[in-house]
């Protein structure tokens, strides 16, 4: 049955592929997100254009990066094994990164489909940014960038289908208000329903669904200026496991079938200046609001009775507002262009807890002002110098008691062009995190918790990097070929990781000493015609020095392929592999390795001849394999002196398809 499946999928893309041929057709622009990443390097075709209705299906084969958790609220970036909580993550410039909602979900509330762009730095190598694993800047799409051949209004409607299992749509209208204003309105639906693993076996506890509404408009105020207002709100509705980031198993065999009636929010208000005067100035400021609210009604038949409580509604809210200015100006002085990149970013947390309307827990308040400048020296030799400094002020008032930090952050990075091909890289970063307010639904909310994380410090830590890039034109018959390769080694002295008190009764946080994360980035990509390949091999090892453990989140080493060919102007095949090797060296506890899998993808984009019509058809895990990322759970787990697998495995074949109509 399965191969049949498999079969027709085919046949079925081989038609599309053949109508296409049959004609040349114009080409119709395809809704779609770009990805960029500092690991890779090699030019903008490096990373092909993706289309995905998963963050995991728009990150997963980047170099250096992962996405753990399969569960809609549950999304969880992980790059060279450090967790979302340790990346600096902003929408449209909005710090959307808060404190940890709850450790059993994720963070982000993400939807793939509106966004126009990712950009990835992979490792902490600038005092641009200020975090200990690197960053990641989520773009939206904007009204009047959809606007096509002079067009003053336009609109787009969608419906996809996953075999497993999921419906959705989306509707959005833009256009112009008057000559120099524009405007955009977004809505996506996705019911997720419960899906199957390769094995066949359908979980529970993760039908939802979720609905995103972005509202943007924007004005050019001259032709150097321009303003721009957006409210983004997605919503998260369903009857969810009680431990969203544990498998089927786990919880099928803690808690039975019982779900939690969940509701996770977030609502996002940013407002955008531009100043464009050519390479002399360029200024961004965003000011932005940002609150996730997350509320679940808890009773005794589910799992984590919380201490004195039977029943109730848990009620958690993190909101931070803030200010993100960056500028860049160019200075020449005799023979040397200076590119000076500066800004200031503010930004205040506060985070509550209410049980049926009762206070939970400390209220708590993080304060962050953060000052850099650096200055990219082209020596106009083949050498580029790139000394920076950054000032971090960071005010916590909460659980932990009061914390207040100045600590100052360094970088200095360096680019030499040996010949038009080849050119060397190296760079050093010094590292600083402040203690991040406690887990917001989880018991180190309360007393005992917070006893056992007094004297708790901020992380710091550096990240050095060297590497090279080779690219060429007209070489091995291709048009051009490009090859990069980039070790590093990071240091975070005093990482802070989560612990248990006797008997589950709490969790609380605490310094475990120095991490070590070394590994590399290699990449080769070939582009010949029409064709665009590229083999990515990435490798990242984790080890705490006190106990010589990784991290349980440890990614390992990952091969990616992604080949993409365009027929002609209106069909185009992609195919994407990932292979992932075992990893025997994993924390105490864990009780079993992390299988290897490899995992195949593919997907045909096809415009037939009606215009603004497009298809998307493909087909995950095309070979229906059983796998768990190794940045999801992955473990066995005792209960009641029995072992329980808590995989959180990928869902098995699924068939996609997306029909889209712009007009």
């Amino acid at each position: 049955m399965k191969k049949n499946i498999l079969l027709s999928s085919i046949a079925a893309l081989s038609i599309l592929s053949i109508a296409s041929n049959a004609q040349e057709l114009e080409s119709v622009n395809v809704w779609e997100t770009e990805v960029v990443s500092s690991s890779v390097n090699l030019g903008k075709n490096a990373i092909e254009t993706k289309q995905a209705d998963h963050l995991s299906d728009l990150l997963r084969d980047i170099p250096g990066v992962d996405v753990g958790g399969t569960h809609s609220i549950n999304n969880r970036i992980n790059i060279r094994g450090l967790q979302d909580e340790d990346l600096d993550i902003t929408l449209d410039g909005a710090k959307v990164q808060n404190a940890n909602m709850f450790h059993h979900i994720g963070n982000l509330l993400i939807n793939p489909d509106i966004l126009k762009k990712a950009s990835i730095q992979v490792g902490t190598n600038s005092v641009v940014n200020g975090s200990l694993g690197g960053s990641v800047a989520f773009e939206t799409k904007t009204g009047e960038e959809m606007l096509e051949n002079g067009d003053d209004f336009g609109a787009r409607l969608s419906t996809t289908y996953n075999s497993n299992a999921s419906i959705g749509g989306s509707i959005a209208a833009y256009g112009k208000i008057m000559e120099e204003a524009n405007f955009l309105i977004y809505h996506n639906y996705r019911h997720n329903k419960d899906t199957k693993d390769a094995e066949g076996t359908k979980g529970f506890g993760s039908d939802g669904k979720v609905n995103n509404t972005l509202l943007k408009f924007g004005v050019n105020l001259s032709d150097t200026q321009s303003l721009s207002l957006s409210y983004d709100r997605l919503k998260d509705k369903g009857d969810y496991y009680p431990r969203p980031d544990f498998g089927y198993a786990y919880n099928n065999a803690k808690t039975g079938t019982y779900t939690y009636p969940t509701v996770y929010t977030r609502n996002t208000i940013t407002l955008k200046h531009k100043l464009n005067l050519g390479s002399s100035f360029l200024l961004d400021t965003t000011f932005y609001s940002n609150e996730n609210e997350l509320e679940r009604f808890e009773y005794a038949g589910g799992a984590g009775v919380r201490p004195g409580k039977t029943q109730g509604l848990l009620n958690g809210k993190v909101k931070t507002i803030g200010l993100n200015t960056k500028a860049q100006s160019n200075i020449e002085t005799g023979d040397l262009l200076h590119t000076l990149s500066y800004g200031v970013l503010y930004d205040k947390q506060t985070s509550k807890v209410t049980w049926d309307g009762d206070k939970y827990g400390e209220d708590e308040e993080a304060k962050s002002i953060n000052i850099f400048v650096q200055n990219a020296i082209d020596f106009n030799n083949g050498l580029l110098l790139t000394p920076g400094i950054r000032f971090n002020h960071y005010d916590f008032d909460g659980t932990y008691g009061k914390i207040k930090d100045n600590k100052f952050t360094y970088g200095l990075a360096s680019e030499y062009t040996v010949n038009d091909n080849f050119t060397l890289l190296a760079s050093a970063t010094t590292l600083y995190k402040g203690v991040e307010m406690v887990d917001v639904l989880a018991t180190n909310r309360l007393s005992a918790s917070a006893t056992n994380s007094a004297g708790i410090k901020a992380e710091t830590g550096i990240n050095k990097e060297i590497g090279f890039k080779y690219i060429k034109d007209n070489v091995l018959g291709a048009n051009n070929i490009g090859f990069s390769f980039k070790y590093f080694n990071t240091t975070v002295k005093d990482y802070i990781k989560n612990e248990w008190g006797p008997g589950y009764a709490y969790n609380y946080m605490t310094n475990a000493g120095d991490l070590d994360i070394k590994g590399f980035e290699a990449n080769f990509a070939f582009n010949l015609e029409n064709l665009n390949t590229l083999l990515s091999y990435s490798k990242s090892d984790t080890k705490l020095k006190d106990t010589n453990e990784p991290l349980e989140k440890d990614q390992g080493d990952m091969v990616s392929l992604a080949l993409d060919y365009q027929i002609n102007s209106n069909i185009d095949i992609s195919w994407n592999s990932l292979f992932v090797r075992t990893q025997n060296d994993i924390p105490s506890g864990a009780a079993h390795e992390k299988a290897s899998y490899n995992v195949h993808d593919i997907a045909v984009k096809w415009n037939p001849n009606i215009k603004g019509l497009s298809l998307i058809a493909g087909v995950d895990n095309i070979f229906d394999k059983t796998y768990t990322s190794h940045t999801s759970i992955n473990r066995l787990y005792t209960l009641n002196s029995a072992q329980v697998v808590t995989n959180d495995y990928e869902p098995g074949r699924n068939i996609k398809i997306t029909l889209a109509y712009k007009f």
